[in-house]
């Protein structure tokens, strides 16, 4: 049993560390652990969500569970959208921000912000956008989420 398992790691280590080779990263000089550490201090709970998305839509970065991220939301527009698909609508387009109640309990509300990854002093800009959201009677209004995510950003190299 443990030769088979051996020889099963054998051959799916190459296919696992291609793959890994092949994920989309963040950008040179930004600090996975940094952004991760900054982005939860400044807005974390299990209710938020952050990705970050190339100019083609694709996702380079996601702090937050999959469910969190995955959840449908409202829009603040009357409809509703999860933060990935609200990303992929948002490439490229001016920042804004948004709160309203969120409907899943008494005084809860969700807050977006969505907009280009600000580029630091010096360096170049990488066209990538992100969306934040949080959900819950303790939502952060979207001014405030944008704030705090984009100091985050900063401190982990963007």
């Amino acid at each position: 049993m443990r030769r088979g398992a051996l020889a099963v790691l054998a051959v799916t280590a190459p296919v696992l560390i291609g793959l890994a080779a092949c994920a989309p990263k963040l950008p040179d000089g930004v600090d996975e652990s940094a952004l991760a550490q900054a982005v939860g201090k400044s807005i974390g709970s299990p209710s938020t969500c952050v990705v970050i998305a190339d100019a083609k839509g694709k996702l380079i970065w996601r702090g937050g569970g999959y469910i969190t991220c995955s959840r449908n939301l409202p829009d603040c527009g009357g409809g509703q959208t999860t933060a990935e698909a609200l990303l992929k609508a948002n490439l490229g387009k001016p920042a804004r921000f948004m709160s309203c109640p969120s409907g899943s309990a008494p005084g809860a509300t969700v807050g977006w912000t969505i907009g280009p990854v600000p580029t630091g002093e010096g360096r170049p800009s990488r066209g990538l956008t992100y969306v934040a959201v949080m959900e819950g009677d303790r939502a952060l209004p979207g001014l405030e989420i944008k704030d705090r995510v984009e100091r985050a950003f900063k401190k982990a190299g963007f």
